[in-house]
């Protein structure tokens, strides 16, 4: 059923809004205004608004968030941890940069918050502008650096990955992505009959081949099965069979580029563990596979690159779910396991 904006005032009781997913196990509990019906039509513009509940006598361990946040504490008391380090009561606001990482300890009485995430703003698509593959390749750079600002992100570079732990689970759902990521490359190529982009796809099948495997893993149900991990990873598989080989090969961009500075990033900060290898290996491939194919993209039609744009604001988007969903993951695995050792 569609949603329709209400017209009249309305009271929605805390507990009528929707417990974020997975959120009912954990200390802290979010739930986000636009999991509400009602609440869902309303615009805030800029802004998304969650209301966090944790126990007391229970600790909410250090997270950070890709943009400035809010945090209005409406009820309870308690010790404010990361790098400033104070007690917090009804009434205080909190205001966080970009990254910053923060959690709550010695919760004397049920705390009760306002979280407010500030968006950045948003760059215009601007559809009508990209007529050409330079345009469309300078869209491509500017969700770039928006990517290395979100969570997933910004976990390999403020220390959010700092225990053997959270690198665990954290290779845990990359394997469930580098798993699709294989499929889409076998995909890939049996989808194509341009000997063009055939023999360069080949290439980059046989030099990515079993680097999946390179991520030792013991294959955690909860992350393994996670819907939203598995289905924005294979949406990517699912692309390979119906978009033409222009398309693959601006999908095969995204997929690269983002890839490149992952394992960039991520390379010193798993350096000692067991899945070092796979980090060492994309680090030095991903940079040579980022272009592959892209001159065939050269002298198309501008209503060509007009349509490419759209597939390049849906990758993109597909791909920061899947990298946002990373960092959610550590954090949720890492707030369980306090728990169980409270």
């Amino acid at each position: 059923m569609q949603n329709k904006t209400p017209t009249t005032p309305f009271v929605v009781a805390r507990n009528q809004i929707p417990l974020a997913t997975g959120a009912a196990e954990l200390t802290l509990q979010s739930r986000p205004f636009a999991g509400h019906e009602l609440m869902a039509c309303l615009a805030y513009p800029g802004a998304q608004l969650s209301w966090l509940e944790a126990p007391a006598g229970h600790e909410v361990a250090l997270r950070s968030h890709a943009g400035r946040t809010l945090l209005m504490i409406l009820r309870g008391r308690a010790s404010l941890i990361g790098a400033e380090e104070q007690r917090v009561e009804q009434g205080d606001v909190l205001t966080l940069p970009s990254g910053q990482k923060y959690g709550f300890s010695s919760i004397e009485s049920d705390l009760h918050v306002l979280h407010v995430a500030l968006l950045a703003e948003p760059v215009a698509r601007a559809e009508d502008d990209v007529s050409s593959l330079e345009r469309l390749l300078e869209r491509h750079r500017q969700r770039t650096r928006q990517i290395l600002e979100s969570p997933g992100y910004l976990a390999l570079r403020n220390g959010s990955l700092d225990s053997a732990q959270r690198r665990s689970t954290a290779c845990e759902a990359l394997r469930v992505f580098s798993d699709a990521f294989q499929t889409f490359l076998f995909t890939r190529q049996a989808m194509c009959r341009d000997q063009a982009y055939s023999s360069v796809f080949h290439g980059h099948l046989l030099e990515e081949l079993g680097h999946n495997h390179l991520l030792k893993v013991s294959h955690r149900q909860r992350i393994w099965a996670d819907p939203i991990l598995r289905a924005a990873s294979s949406w990517f598989s699912h692309q390979m069979l119906t978009l033409d080989n222009a398309g693959k090969t601006l999908v095969n961009l995204v997929l690269e580029t983002s890839g490149y500075h992952f394992h960039t990033l991520a390379k010193p900060v798993f350096a000692s563990a067991e899945s070092a290898d796979y980090f060492d290996a994309h680090a030095e491939a991903d940079e040579t596979h980022m272009e592959l194919g892209l001159e065939l993209l050269a002298n198309q039609h501008p209503d060509v690159y007009r349509q490419l744009l759209e597939l390049l604001e849906d990758s993109w988007d597909m791909l920061e779910t899947v990298t946002n969903r990373f960092a959610e993951l550590v954090d949720l695995e890492a707030d369980e396991a306090s728990c169980a050792a409270q």
